[in-house]
């Protein structure tokens, strides 16, 4: 029997869970699976959809946004509609099991950040932690994440990493003509931590006063960024365009990806600009220890650490061969990230479930 696969999450808005969610739906179409999106929004995807793959948009259905009555419709459709729920992100993930407790439907939740943060809220990740047991399943992103979790929720969880599409983009930054720029993609939010980065960067304006920081993304700091910027007389040097379709052209350019974020589960952005080709600084996230060898193929400094990132961004910028030689190495983070390698180990834990 073709199982039917559904897969779960707010939307398919810009972030990395929702990239994922694309890129796994597309090569399950691809390969003929019967597999379908629930969102809970009503919003319009931001990346693409294979055209065999349909959406349904629990608010648009039910006409509400009561939280109880939209529960109830997710579990009819799943009970009439799916053998498999694939969700997304902690609080869905948490909606999605209590909707089908005792439907005998298989469920594999994906936990896509560091579980020691995310939810903010306390209770709510109690009650992650207490529903994830009734999951059949539980991915995550690295192994130090894996290690939060308890027993009982260990055992049935698998850590699997991100997978990685680029296909031509592969290595383009390689091969592209550097601009005097430095680069950043991700929400403009606190997790994200950019005013760290801009803080750094005007550390290391004076010695390189030609460079100008660009950062892709859009989020509630916008303000708070622009004001820093200001303060720090950086107007002119600092850029926030937004989020940005095509960002691999966009950044192919730079000299320079830097990622200042506080916390992670496994950083797309970071995983994308290393398959580009872009020589990187990152702070030491979970994951950046499974991406970066410090050093060799890019630099891992101390987590909101001004002065290290600063220190280690003028070292990359200062140094052709250093740079050089991390973008080169930093491309084949791919091989390991490989669509095709990834799906395998997303069917075995949906085979290993039944």
């Amino acid at each position: 029997m073709n199982k039917r696969h559904v897969f779960f999450i707010g939307t398919l808005c810009h972030g990395g869970a929702e990239r994922v969610i694309s890129i796994l739906t597309k090569h399950m179409a691809d390969n003929g699976m019967n597999v379908k999106i629930v969102l809970y929004y009503d919003a319009e995807p931001f990346y693409p959809i294979h055209p065999n793959v349909e959406i349904i948009h629990i608010e648009k259905e039910t006409g509400t946004k009561g939280i109880f009555k939209n529960i109830l419709w997710l579990r009819k459709y799943i009970k009439n509609n799916a053998d498999v729920l694939i969700s997304f992100l902690a609080p869905f993930n948490i909606f999605a099991i209590a909707a089908t407790l005792g439907l005998g439907k298989k469920v594999i939740v994906a936990d896509r950040n560091d579980p020691r943060f995310v939810p903010l809220n306390t209770i709510i990740r109690r009650a992650r932690d207490f529903l994830y047991r009734f999951a059949n399943g539980v991915v995550v992103q690295n192994t130090d994440n894996k290690k939060y979790f308890s027993g009982a929720v260990q055992k049935k969880s698998a850590v699997i990493f991100n997978p990685i599409d680029l296909g031509d983009k592969r290595g383009q930054a390689l091969a592209t003509e550097k601009k005097k720029r430095i680069v950043s993609v991700g929400r403009l939010i606190k997790q994200k931590n950019q005013v760290l980065l801009i803080e750094a960067f005007a550390d290391i304006h004076r010695d390189f006063p030609e460079y100008v920081l660009t950062i892709y993304g859009e989020g509630d700091h916008r303000e708070l960024l622009e004001n820093r910027t200001n303060e720090l007389g950086l107007t002119g040097f600092v850029e926030l365009p937004g989020s940005k379709k095509g960002i691999f052209d966009l950044i192919s350019d730079a000299e320079l990806f830097v990622l200042s974020s506080n916390y992670e589960g496994m950083p797309n952005a970071l995983i994308e600009a290393m398959c580009l080709g872009l020589p990187v600084v990152s702070t030491a996230v979970s994951g950046t220890s499974d991406l970066i060898e410090d050093g060799a193929n890019g630099r891992v400094v101390e987590v909101g650490n001004k002065e290290q990132l600063a220190d280690a961004m003028r070292e990359v910028l200062a140094d052709d061969s250093i740079r050089k030689e991390y973008a080169e190495r930093a491309v084949l983070v791919n091989d390991k990230l490989c669509v095709d390698k990834i799906m395998e180990e997303w069917q075995k834990i949906i085979e290993q479930t039944w």
